[in-house]
């Protein structure tokens, strides 16, 4: 582990923002990507993190095990979109398959090309 080894699992768990976890985890970012996309790596974190309620090793490899966490969220939104991701709902119920051309009266499709239900056109 590259990063500060005086950090405790207590302390990661009090940060609140995507700023803070990068800072505490010593880890690069572009802050453009992070404010475009910071509920979404955010969430995408989270889930990565669900695996390490149950981890059995070191406090110092579970912070590891965070920190490869966080980095694979960030990394997974420089390659994707929200829209691809679909990590909230309202992404997985009105996604749009086109966020390009979408349809003309709602801008978003459904899975046989009619607008989503719910959305009126």
């Amino acid at each position: 582990m590259s990063w500060n080894r005086n950090r405790s699992w207590k302390d990661f768990q009090a940060l609140i923002n995507a700023e803070d976890y990068f800072a505490f985890f010593e880890l690069p970012y572009d802050p453009r990507v992070v404010n475009v996309n910071r509920l979404h790596i955010l969430r995408k974190f989270a889930q990565y993190l669900g695996p390490l309620e149950y981890f059995q090793g070191s406090e110092e490899e579970r912070l590891e095990q965070a920190r490869q966490a966080l980095e694979k969220a960030y990394q997974t939104f420089l390659t994707s979109t929200p829209q691809q991701q679909k990590l909230f709902r309202v992404f997985q119920d009105y996604g749009c398959p086109d966020a390009v051309s979408g349809c003309t009266g709602c801008s978003s499709l459904g899975e046989r090309g009619e607008c989503s239900p719910g959305i009126p056109a």
